[in-house]
């Protein structure tokens, strides 16, 4: 498994000390230290659980975006290998996980930000390129790939296909400097039980990514002026 970048490693410390969620509910958590500490700014962003902001910091001059490949870590409290009588995961499978959400984030940004949105995806840092540094974390999926089942043929059926967390920065491509910080904790929540199994899972997926992508395509979108 690859390694975060190092600031995301900071993050993900913070994050495990106390927990994303319950951290944003206190009046100075860890997250909130180290995004002042980088002179950021908390922010209300419609849909998102938190953002921070560096003062004055303008989005205008950026018409196109470096992607970078997200970065997937595991919730630790998920550990389906330890039902033996349901699952048998290993690493294998838990990195055939991570490079399929990998590969479905990086398809839905381009579909959402360069079909949608008309901003071009690039490769290489330049004057009018905004870098994203996503990372998705805590994963915790409720019911695996059933290919991933023994061969009893269980079915699983769960009411959501479980949770996860972004953390994305924005930064100036070339010279590194840090725009904002996004965190947004999502969790499947269908309304009725499911037979949980990788075509859900992969749906719900996409569904949360896309609220993600097409909420950054909308701050771009507002830096500008451009109404949708």
């Amino acid at each position: 498994m690859k390694r975060p970048p190092p600031i995301l490693t900071v993050l993900l410390s913070a994050t495990a000390m106390c927990g994303l969620i319950a951290c944003q509910t206190t009046k100075q958590s860890p997250i909130d230290e180290l995004s002042t500490q980088e002179g950021l700014e908390r922010a209300e962003v419609k849909g998102v659980d938190a953002v921070y902001k560096r003062p004055g910091a303008n989005l205008t001059p950026y018409n196109k975006l470096l992607v970078r490949p997200v970065y997937v870590e595991f919730s630790k409290n998920w550990k389906p290998e330890q039902d033996s009588d349901l699952y048998r995961m290993n690493e294998p499978d838990r990195e055939k996980i991570r490079q399929g959400l990998a590969e479905i984030f990086a398809e839905v940004m381009v579909n959402e930000l360069q079909t949608k949105g008309g901003y071009q995806l690039v490769n290489e840092p330049a004057a009018d390129v905004l870098e994203v540094r996503p990372a998705i974390v805590n994963l915790y999926i409720t019911a695996p790939d059933v290919s991933m089942q023994t061969a009893g043929r269980v079915r699983t059926y769960t009411a959501d296909s479980g949770e996860m967390t972004l953390i994305a920065e924005l930064r100036d491509s070339v010279t590194g400097t840090l725009l904002a910080r996004a965190f947004d904790r999502r969790q499947g929540n269908d309304m009725m039980w499911q037979w949980t199994n990788t075509v859900t899972n992969t749906a719900d997926a996409r569904r949360v990514i896309s609220s993600w992508a097409d909420t950054l395509r909308n701050a771009l979108d507002a830096s500008r002026g451009k109404t949708t």
